[in-house]
């Protein structure tokens, strides 16, 4: 069979086959959820469904994927992460086809979307730590932070394409139809899955103890209290930040930016800032990349304030754009570091602890954003996401194992070592 000759102007992580399946794989993905989170809200309510029913479905997603979030943690790290992935692609496109189904042929009501969503957030549980331990293992050490910085550029992806191809579906077929080309996309990223290899996979599952697996990773998790520190400031913005922009914002320009037009223009800034920060995190090696992760993080405190007091549409979006590039360089330069200080035995267990804490509280910030708003006003509700997001950059950065820890960044291509006993953590006692 003729080989294909891949230009040398692409990134040299998009040059590496692996990865390139992966990122194709995701980029499918990232686009499906966009259209799927603009269909199925307007597929409830054409059903005859209310607001709050449309808030159940999406909770009853939200809440099996925390609590089996660990659960999918510790097999990521017992099989191929690979297959894991393809697995839980797999289920959740089949059940992404049986909503289709039931709104088509106008089955089962309500009650059967939350009990199709909840196995689908069993399914994400299972996915989400796997993919978290899997990126290094498609990619050479010296590319890992161009992958994550390419990864970064996805979301751009989502709000741009998937927003627009969501709502072309809804207004020109149905929200069924939207649904079902989800489902399409998971399939790509089953294909993609399938033709991907990966080195370095986790030592051999049988005979091992599932609550001593779950153990050494909090171990491993808890032993590095930068990460623990991460983690509380991740909490603060599921609570804070993210309900000030996801609800709050909207509301906002309802009130005084003319509408929907106004935040749609404002949430294009953002993908547009995705995409510009993770091409230029790709670049980047500072020498304390925690440092500058969370100093990059001050700019976007800033949005909020425009939020806050500004009415010119073009200011906020393009606060939304500067927000954007750092949130792109922040999470790159995190990921990067996470990815090369945890032992490839245990990224999978690690990230579900880590993530386990946002996952978990999201549904609680999004609980609260409405008696926030009734005691404080929008204003005073984003000004709380400003106030957040300034508390965790002071408070990461006032950890000394944060400041302390420090970057060497690969220069040849050498086999990834062997899996044997996780290292000592990378930190000295304050």
């Amino acid at each position: 069979m003729a080989s294909i000759a891949i230009p040398t102007a692409l990134p040299g992580c998009l040059r590496e086959r692996s990865f390139a399946y992966l990122m194709a794989g995701q980029a499918s993905s990232i686009i499906g959820d966009a259209i799927s989170m603009i269909a199925l809200p307007f597929a409830i309510l054409a059903m005859g469904g209310s607001v709050g029913q449309v808030g159940l479905v999406l909770a009853a997603r939200a809440v099996p994927n925390a609590l089996f979030l660990l659960v999918g943690g510790v097999w990521a790290d017992r099989l191929p992460r690979r297959l894991v992935m393809l697995a839980s692609d797999l289920v959740r496109g089949f059940l992404i086809l049986l909503v289709f189904a039931a709104l088509v042929t106008d089955t089962g009501g309500i009650w059967l979307l939350v009990a199709l969503m909840a196995l689908y957030g069993v399914g994400e549980a299972f996915f989400r730590p796997a993919l978290s331990g899997v990126i290094p293992q498609t990619v050479s050490p010296e590319r890992l932070q161009e992958a994550y910085g390419l990864l970064a550029t996805t979301p751009a992806l989502g709000i741009a394409l998937g927003g627009a191809v969501g709502g072309v579906l809804v207004a020109l077929i149905s929200p069924a139809g939207a649904i079902a080309f989800d489902a399409l996309t998971f399939g790509v990223s089953a294909i993609c899955l399938w033709r991907m290899q990966t080195r370095g996979e986790p030592a051999p599952w049988r005979n091992r103890n599932f609550r001593a697996d779950l153990k050494e990773g909090w171990h491993a998790f808890s032993s590095r209290s930068w990460l623990v520190v991460i983690v509380i400031g991740e909490v603060l913005y599921a609570v804070f930040v993210m309900p000030s922009i996801y609800a709050v914002g909207p509301a906002i320009s309802d009130e005084r930016l003319g509408g929907s037009s106004a935040w749609a223009a404002i949430i294009s800034g953002f993908g547009i800032g995705f995409l510009i920060g993770g091409l230029t995190a790709m670049r980047l090696k500072p020498r304390r990349p925690l440092v500058l992760a969370y100093l990059a993080c001050i700019p976007f405190a800033g949005f909020f304030l425009l939020l806050a007091f500004s009415s010119a549409i073009w200011v906020l979006a393009l606060g939304a754009v500067v927000a954007g590039a750092v949130i792109s360089i922040s999470g790159t330069l995190l990921e990067t570091t996470i990815t090369r200080e945890v032992h490839q035995d245990l990224r999978s267990r690690v990230g579900s602890f880590r993530t386990l804490g946002s996952v978990a509280m999201l549904p609680v910030g999004m609980a609260l954003v409405g008696p926030i708003t009734l005691w404080v006003g929008t204003t005073g509700a984003v000004l709380l996401g400003f106030v957040a997001v300034l508390l965790n950059v002071v408070l990461v950065l006032g950890t000394p194992s944060v400041r302390r820890l420090t970057a060497v960044y690969p220069t040849g291509d050498p086999d990834p070592a062997p899996p044997g006993p996780e290292p000592a953590p990378a930190e000295t006692p304050a």
